[in-house]
């Protein structure tokens, strides 16, 4: 199950996946070149743009904005760590990519051909950017969910899904849904088996700074985030005030400050394992451990 993409590949190929779809769009489309500044009443129109679209692609116009979209909220989360004359280029270059695939009167290019290679040029903007975290060394980290940290408490369990180093990252709300769970369950058996799963987390704080991370059987590093995720500065959709949203944005905000890393969420939550997709997160199901 090594094959997981990084974040960061994943927005590469996002972005990869648009260049066909643009190329589409302007082979269905017709642009004609007048070569006067005259409208149809024959009144002189100074300034007046030379080339006009004869026939639009409506349809994969929507298709490509739908993808542009998709791309810029994923890049943006990366961008939030860059500084701010990129942070303002790259704004300016979503405006103009926005413009040209609305095929309005101000964004027509001379030609089709011209149009793509337009598309183009003003994307290499964010190539560069990413190009930037290719030298990073890959790390893999895992991250349990709840259920998947209360059946399978010990983290060399979980050398079944990946046969290398690991981290095993706990996050602040996994641990908070620990702690009402040992209280709060109905079941006796359950909340005293959230009472050991608990115990041991605690038994690594004594073996070093679990924030910065503890090596332990060798090859694997526990570590655990105190900081709960900044939901002003993640995806729209995502719910502060939902537990599943919470842990998502947590591992997302982790992966953005290091897109060349493989973080991987361990869950046999099939909503969860949705949102996952949805936010470009890998995921793995606990039900692979047994």
């Amino acid at each position: 199950m090594s094959d997981h993409q990084t974040f960061l590949e994943k927005v590469e190929s996002q972005l990869n996946e648009l260049f066909p779809v643009i190329d589409e769009m302007m082979d269905n489309s017709s642009i004609f070149y007048r070569d006067d500044n005259r409208s149809s009443d024959n009144f002189i129109v100074i300034g007046a743009p030379k080339y006009h679209y004869s026939k639009r692609d409506e349809k994969t116009q929507i298709l490509a904005r739908e993808k542009l979209t998709t791309f810029i909220s994923h890049i943006e989360l990366i961008l939030e760590h860059a500084n701010p004359n990129t942070i303002q280029k790259t704004k300016e270059t979503e405006k103009h990519l926005l413009g040209f695939i609305s095929q309005g009167s101000g964004h027509v290019p001379s030609s089709t051909d011209s149009g793509k290679q337009f598309f183009r040029r003003e994307c290499s903007i964010y190539q560069e950017f990413l190009k930037l975290f290719h030298k990073q060394e890959s790390q893999l980290i895992l991250v349990p969910d709840t259920n998947s940290l209360i059946q399978f408490s010990d983290p060399a369990s979980y050398r079944k899904l990946f046969n290398e180093p690991f981290t095993f990252l706990i996050t602040p709300t996994v641990l908070s849904e620990l702690d009402k769970l040992k209280i709060n369950h109905r079941n006796e058996e359950f909340r005293n088996k959230v009472k050991s799963v608990i115990k041991r987390l605690k038994g690594f704080r004594n073996q070093g700074n679990v924030l910065e991370g503890v090596t332990v059987d060798k090859t694997i590093t526990i570590k655990m985030t105190a900081v709960e995720p900044d939901f002003s500065k993640t995806l729209k959709w995502l719910d502060p005030v939902n537990e599943d949203d919470r842990i998502i944005a947590g591992i997302l905000e982790l992966q953005v400050r290091n897109p060349a890393d493989r973080l991987v969420l361990v869950t046999s939550d099939i909503n969860l394992q949705n949102k996952a997709q949805a936010a470009m997160l890998n995921y793995t199901d606990t039900d692979d451990l047994e």
